[in-house]
């Protein structure tokens, strides 16, 4: 006997029947139609989709970000110039600083920024068309021009977020000109703009917050005129600058190029139309480097400021040195002093030159706890590269500096009122006492430097025992000078540097390659024609499979497979609708295929009444007559021998002592043996399946239930006989 698959491997064969090609294909070609009406349907919401929905473009640009400091020709002339510089004063001066990408990159995308490039390219005005029932986005092709008057665009910005305006227009030309009517809207409240008709452009539409002038956009072509000289009609919104600009950083994205390419960012922009987002773009750059521009300008201007002061108080101290040096040589008679040894002036020479250059460096000290002790420089720069001491300071200085430039960079951007400005002034107010400190530190180090170089300097005068008054005095005054002049040359050199800076007019952010569109993002035709399909075949599947495992009953082949895992021998079609004979002989011809060599016992049962099992069992027994096979067609109460109570539950009957011996007898006498049993709910499975070698379950359409299918499965595991099912629809 065939082996039979165990109960678990039935489970695991059931639980995958539902996405059976064949049964995918029978429920299609079952309901094609449906399928077919929703596959149209879905493709054409697809169309729908594809032509109604506005279009989404990947607009990218690369730019590069240049340190004008560090790449500046200029520059590296001015630090050869002071490398000249005496006493090495020039050496602790610092032209150049590292660029910062990660803060350009949000400078880029700072919303004061982008609400520039929106006000520059008027884009908190948007047109659309009205043709074949969908919206057109109109830039730079509009045929008429609504320009807002700065009133009323001020009006807009200034009450945010308060108070929220925008303004709806409808333009329509006609033969009788161009009627305008449009709606204010405030926050939740509309106000109605009274609708006129004017012959002729321009017109001027007041609102409560200002005008707006139409006219005619004299910058389209002849060509981009022809659509517009019939009947349109023209949709225009106006929102505040502020509120687009914030649209437009939402789709703006910016990055760097690559892990290595750090100083190259890519600016990527999604916008429905292509042309205005290339131009977005380019303006964002534009706006960029103008900002950029004007903040060199002004820290130029600051460090200038403050070095003209000094020359000019420098100037006057040095025509005061200049005179005493003058009236020295004039008493004493004398141009240079003279030496007694070469080795003491050799060590003289050296800690006087260092006695100046500590002088220097007090002096400029000195200068800077002035500037820094002015409360009215409490939040601007403080000049560091003037050749100062390299001491605490610098770095404290640095930090100072640093802070009151992104301070002033967030202002750009926010109000003094925002937590990161309040943050940022907090630490400059924390910083300005520890900046003093640092200063009076550092002079007080020099100090002591200073006070070590001049006994140096005291034992090495004083071993000059026979140098006369005039020549101690003249070394005073000469180095009293010797720290003016270096000071002096110092900033002369300086100024040149920063009016060498201010000549330069590199862009901060140059466009390496010209911006392009990449890509339509959205809507993609192949991704919704595509997935419509798959939606429409989907859609119906599901319903109509829903459908059917809601059903108790079963009504179709599609049902029996979902239900059981039993064998299917065949389907007897109604009349009508098909050759009955035909399809009994197929049943035989499939029944004996499962019975197989040396069995010929067939038990027809069925799980009520009226589900055809009497008819099905004559109708096989005279199909296997046909071909010539001894057969015997049998009710199975009816093997009984006489005198067995007719009376008795069928389920008593069954297992009534004689009933095997009498199908015994029958199997040797005939050659195919046909059993109309009982309804198998009134008797065991299991005692079902030891008297005979195949089972028919007969179920009825519209009749059997399905719950009583399942019980068949229990058959399934006795080796004894081989259960099937036969589709009944008469």
């Amino acid at each position: 006997m065939r082996k039979q698959p165990s109960p678990s491997e039935n489970r695991v064969r059931k639980s995958y029947s539902i996405f059976d090609m064949k049964y995918l294909w029978a429920i299609f070609n079952h309901h094609k139609k449906y399928f077919l009406l929703s596959v149209l349907l879905c493709l054409l919401c697809a169309g729908a989709y594809v032509y109604f929905s506005r279009p989404t473009y990947n607009i990218v640009g690369k730019m590069l970000l240049v340190d004008r400091r560090q790449n500046n020709n200029a520059a590296s002339a001015s630090m050869a110039l002071l490398n000249q510089l005496p006493l090495n004063l020039g050496s602790s001066m610092n032209l150049g600083r590292s660029i910062g990408t990660d803060n350009e990159m949000e400078i880029l995308t700072a919303n004061r920024l982008s609400k520039e490039v929106v006000e520059d390219l008027k884009l908190y005005t948007e047109y659309r068309l009205n043709k074949n029932l969908k919206a057109s986005l109109l830039y730079k092709t509009q045929p008429l021009d609504v320009t807002v008057s700065p009133k009323c665009l001020q009006t807009m910005n200034e009450n945010l977020p308060l108070k929220v305006y925008l303004i709806n227009l409808s333009i329509q030309k006609s033969g009788v000109g161009y009627t305008i009517e449009g709606t204010l809207h405030k926050n939740k409240k509309k106000t109605e703009i009274e609708e006129k008709t004017y012959e002729k452009l321009p017109a001027v539409v007041h609102t409560e917050i200002g005008d707006l002038t139409i006219s005619e956009n004299k910058l389209l072509s002849e060509e981009e005129r022809k659509p517009y000289v019939g009947d349109y009609c023209l949709k225009v919104d106006i929102s505040p600058s502020m509120t687009v600009a914030k649209q437009f950083v939402k789709r703006l994205t910016v990055a760097t190029a690559s892990k290595k390419a750090t100083s190259i960012v890519k600016i990527s922009l999604l916008d429905e139309s292509m042309i205005r987002g290339v131009d977005y773009v380019n303006s964002l750059v534009e706006h960029y480097n103008y900002r950029s521009n004007c903040d060199k300008q002004e820290e130029a201007a600051k460090n200038e400021e403050f070095i003209n002061s000094r020359i000019a108080k420098i100037d006057q101290e040095l025509s005061l040195t200049d005179a005493d040096w003058e009236k020295v040589k004039k008493q004493y008679q004398v141009t240079d002093p003279k030496v007694d040894a070469e080795e003491v002036m050799e060590k003289k020479s050296l800690y006087e030159s260092q006695l100046v250059n500590y002088g220097v460096q007090q002096q400029l000290l000195d200068y800077l706890s002035e500037y820094v002790n002015d409360q009215a420089n409490l939040y601007e720069l403080i000049p560091i590269n003037i050749g100062i001491y390299n001491g605490d300071a610098v770095s404290m200085i640095s930090r100072h500096n640093q802070l009151v430039t992104d301070r002033k960079m967030l202002l750009k951007s926010v109000t003094e009122q925002s937590s990161q400005v309040k943050t940022m002034t907090q630490l400059l107010d924390e910083l300005h006492p520890v900046i003093q400190m640092a200063i009076q530190r550092d002079r007080e180090s020099l100090s002591i430097k200073k006070r070590v170089a001049q006994q140096e300097f005291n034992r090495y005068m004083n071993r000059v025992g026979n140098a006369p008054e005039q020549e101690r005095l003249m070394t005073d005054v000469s180095r009293q000078r010797s720290i003016k002049q270096g000071v002096f040359v110092s900033l002369l050199q300086k100024r040149e540097e920063i009016a060498m800076e201010l000549a330069n007019t590199t862009d901060k952010g140059k466009l390496i390659d010209e911006t392009q569109v990449l890509k339509k993002v959205k809507p993609k035709t192949l991704v919704a024609l595509v997935s419509s399909l798959i939606l429409g075949l989907l859609i119906p599947y599901f319903v109509f499979f829903t459908r059917r495992s809601m059903k108790k009953v079963i009504e179709s082949e599609i049902d029996l497979k979902v239900t059981t895992m039993l064998p299917l021998v065949g389907t007897i079609p109604a009349p009508g609708q098909g050759n009955i004979d035909d399809a009994f002989r197929l049943v035989r011809n499939n029944m004996m295929h499962l019975l197989g060599e040396g069995k010929k016992t067939i038990l027809v049962v069925s799980a009520d009444k009226g589900d055809g099992k009497t008819f099905c069992s004559n109708q096989l027994a005279d199909s296997f007559a046909r071909m010539g096979e001894k057969t015997i067609c049998r009710s199975l109460l009816d093997v009984l021998p006489e005198g067995t109570v007719d009376s008795a539950h069928p389920a008593d009957l069954l297992a009534h002592k004689d009933l095997r011996q009498a199908l015994a007898d029958l199997r040797e006498s005939s050659d195919i043996i046909i059993l109309d049993g009982p309804e198998i709910d009134q008797c065991n499975e299991a005692l079902i399946g030891s008297l005979a070698d195949l089972i028919c379950y007969v179920c009825r359409t519209g009749k059997t239930q399905k719950d009583s299918i399942k019980r068949l499965d229990l058959l399934k595991a006795d080796n004894q006989a081989t259960p099937c099912v036969l589709l009944n629809q008469i």
